[in-house]
């Protein structure tokens, strides 16, 4: 095999070879000896010839539209919007289109070969450990939000993974899901502050039992306590204690004046 390699490789020796092997074709073959003969041999040549050009345009023609659509499928898989990577069993970075090297923060040629979980949070390197393993023994696709480090901070993204058919890599989608989180963290911060807020707040509902002479109202132990105790205990309010001209007169009469008795005088 490596003799007959070396042979092919050598210009005077396959010449030498397709001379040979035209000496034994020409004494096989038997010449015509008429016109009529000739011409149809030359219609066969003809045709034949036209059979190969016609054969070299189809897979000229097939051939452009096999890169056409590899152009198409580069373009689809680079410029996707989600990160696409192929890692073995160990997370090495096989392949990753652009847009999984821009989630890294690093170049494509540099991504390759290349553990994966040095680009994540120390803290989540053991969840996506389990994670890949998972990947790999139970053949199903898996998913998992994990942290990755960030230039500035740490981020969020999804990641989602099935093994291949030969069992021994794995193709992962990642999709940054900072935005998402941030607003769910938002919402959950929200939700926390109102229900403090619902906690602080005193409510006062229902029948209040008081006294019609001395206004004291019985509490939920069968007590009376003073209104204003009552309230304060049970709302936000606080009171402040003065006079209404009808008891400034009847308590302090003296004291009191008539409105316009001024004017009067």
């Amino acid at each position: 095999m490596k003799k007959g390699k070396d042979i092919s490789a050598d210009p005077s020796a396959l010449r030498s070879r397709a001379e040979e092997q035209l000496k034994k074709l020409k004494a096989g073959t038997v010449l015509p000896r008429t016109e009529e003969e000739t011409q149809k041999l030359l219609h066969e040549l003809q045709v034949h010839q036209i059979e190969l050009e016609m054969q070299n345009e189809e897979l000229r023609q097939s051939r452009e539209e096999t890169e056409a659509a590899l152009e198409r499928y580069t373009d689809l898989y680079d410029f996707a919007p989600v990160g696409y990577f192929t890692l073995d069993k160990d997370g090495i970075i096989s392949s990753v289109n652009l847009t999984g090297s821009s989630l890294l923060g690093t170049a494509r040629s540099r991504l390759i070969n290349k553990p994966f979980d040095l680009f994540i949070t120390v803290e989540d390197r053991p969840v996506f450990g389990a994670f890949l393993r998972n990947v790999f023994e139970r053949r199903s696709k898996e998913s998992r939000e994990i942290r990755l480090r960030g230039k500035d901070r740490p981020f969020f993204v999804y990641i989602e993974a099935k093994v291949l058919m030969e069992g021994q890599k794995c193709h992962a989608i990642v999709v940054d899901i900072t935005g998402r989180r941030e607003l769910e963290m938002d919402k959950e911060k929200l939700i926390l502050d109102l229900r403090e807020a619902l906690a602080k707040v005193k409510q006062l509902s229902g029948l209040l039992p008081i006294c019609m002479f001395c206004k004291k109202i019985r509490n939920t132990k069968d007590y009376w306590e003073k209104l204003e105790s009552y309230i304060s205990k049970h709302s936000e309010a606080t009171f402040s204690h003065g006079l209404c001209p009808e008891c400034f007169k009847n308590n302090y009469p003296e004291y009191y004046d008539e409105p316009g008795s001024e004017e009067e005088k």
